[in-house]
């Protein structure tokens, strides 16, 4: 799964990224955050009538016909595998494709020791943005509509594998519109396992896994902190 980003990038920058038609409206002045976890506001592309548009969503998905009384996680990934048969997932595969901008992600590594898990930073060399797929719909809560999103997950590639078995559908910026224009068809052969530019991995503290830690020291890398087993 794709539970922890880094978003470095200003509004500004991401909807210049996208091209939309927006970005004068965006803060080009954003603080970066380092550990931006789920119920946090991530800046998503979609399509606007003839137009593609920058917003603001709420990182997780709640089913339409749940109540919020009920108290359950919301959703913050979407297996591609099951988007057009999930009741949650299938009507936004026709009208609620989206694009989700980050500099990076973290994913943990499950050892043999069942309570050790390691976190590891995944971005582009450069820490270049990078677009995943996703999908969003409008939940009213109370009186207000809050548009709400959760990202694609698709079978991880051959070097992402050995630290997780999911990882999120990376777009080719050549390929948003496709994405976001295209039929069901065509947008499902996009959620590929990524094959563009390797993507850079390091072993970084255990610092994340506090939501309250948010500082360029998360993306650091540190000596291993795998430990040796009787399985290894």
């Amino acid at each position: 799964m794709c539970g922890r980003l880094v978003i470095t990038s200003s509004a500004h920058d991401i909807s210049e990224h996208f091209g939309s038609v927006n970005s004068d409206e965006l803060s080009n002045t954003d603080t970066p955050n380092f550990n931006v976890a789920p119920s946090s506001r991530l800046l998503s592309l979609r399509r606007k009538g003839d137009d593609s548009v920058t917003e603001e969503y709420h990182w997780g998905m709640q089913p339409l016909w749940r109540s919020q009384s009920e108290g359950r996680a919301p959703v913050i990934n979407a297996r591609a595998e099951t988007i057009t048969e999930k009741p949650m997932f299938k009507d936004l595969i026709i009208g609620g494709r989206c694009v989700v901008a980050v500099n990076g992600y973290f994913e943990w590594l499950t050892t043999h020791h069942a309570q050790q898990k390691i976190p590891y930073f995944i971005s582009t060399k450069d820490m270049n943005l990078i677009n995943m797929c996703a999908l969003w719909h409008t939940r009213v809560v109370g009186d207000t509509a809050v548009k709400e999103v959760a990202i694609i997950t698709v079978a991880a590639n051959e070097s992402l594998s050995g630290v997780h078995h999911r990882m999120p559908a990376i777009l080719e910026t050549a390929n948003i519109d496709a994405w976001l224009c295209g039929s069901i068809g065509e947008s499902a052969q996009l959620l590929q396992s990524w094959a563009g530019d390797p993507l850079q991995i390091r072993e970084v503290s255990t610092r994340v896994n506090a939501v309250r830690n948010n500082s360029v020291e998360n993306i650091a890398p540190v000596p291993t902190q795998v430990l040796p087993t009787l399985f290894d």
